[in-house]
C-alpha cells in the first residue's frame, strides 16, 4: 500500500469520525473528555493527522455512544467497500415509534441513555394503557 493510500485512509477514518461526533452533538472538548484524551489529539486524528490505537479508536466510538465496530463499518462505506445505509426519516417521522426509540437510544452515551429511559418510565406512568397497549385514562 503507497503511503498516499495511508494517508487517505486515515482522512477517511477521521472524517468518518467527525461526522459520528457532530452527529452525536457532542463538541470535541466533550467528546475527547468522554474519551480520555485531549482535544488537541481528537483533533488530530478527525484531520486524519494522528492514526489512533485501537484501544483509542473504541474509546472514541464509546464515548459517541457506538460501538468500534460501527466506526469500521463508517470506514468501510466511505472506502466502498460496503453498501451505503439506507437514508433514515427524519426524527418523529417513522412508521414505528420504537423505531425512533432505538435510533436515539443507539446513538446515547450511557449516562444519557439513563436519563432517556428514566423520562421513557416518567411518560409511560403518566399515561397508563391496558394489555393491549390502548390508552384507559
Amino acid at each position: 500500500m503507497s503511503a498516499q493510500s495511508e494517508q487517505s485512509i486515515g482522512i477517511t477514518l477521521g472524517e468518518a469520525l467527525r461526522a459520528r461526533r457532530e452527529d452525536s452533538g457532542l463538541s470535541l472538548r466533550a467528546a475527547a473528555e468522554r474519551a480520555g484524551m485531549s482535544p488537541a489529539h481528537l483533533s488530530e486524528v478527525e484531520r486524519g493527522l494522528k492514526e489512533p490505537s485501537f484501544g483509542a479508536l473504541s474509546r472514541i466510538a464509546d464515548a459517541m455512544g457506538v460501538g468500534a465496530g460501527e466506526v469500521f463499518l463508517d470506514l468501510a462505506i466511505a472506502l466502498g467497500a460496503a453498501p451505503p445505509r439506507p437514508a433514515r426519516r427524519p426524527l418523529g417521522f417513522s412508521p414505528d415509534p420504537v423505531d425512533e426509540i432505538e435510533w436515539a437510544a443507539g446513538r446515547l452515551h450511557q449516562d444519557d441513555l439513563r436519563a432517556f429511559a428514566a423520562f421513557g418510565a416518567f411518560l409511560a406512568s403518566q399515561n397508563p394503557t391496558n394489555d393491549q397497549g390502548v390508552t384507559t385514562a
